[in-house]
């Protein structure tokens, strides 16, 4: 029996998690965009309102590091 009480759904929401407890949004990250090549994507000043040169990408989640064995 904990003496805590569970937080509440604005406490929750204040945090950027849902009722249940997971994330609201996944984690991206805002990098440069690229073509096929490699080279880096230029902004078309044509559309004011998108900019190409840059895209969103989801932040890979990194792990623990593997246990070391002793031999």
């Amino acid at each position: 029996m904990s003496r805590f009480k569970p937080p509440s759904a604005e406490e929750l929401a204040a945090r950027g998690l849902a009722p249940d407890g997971t994330p609201l949004k996944a984690a991206t990250k805002r990098v440069r965009a690229r073509n096929d090549d490699g080279t880096l994507k230029a902004d078309d000043p044509s559309t004011p309102d998108v900019n190409e040169a840059w895209e969103e990408k989801p932040v890979k989640k990194r792990g623990r590091p593997a246990k070391k064995k002793d031999s």
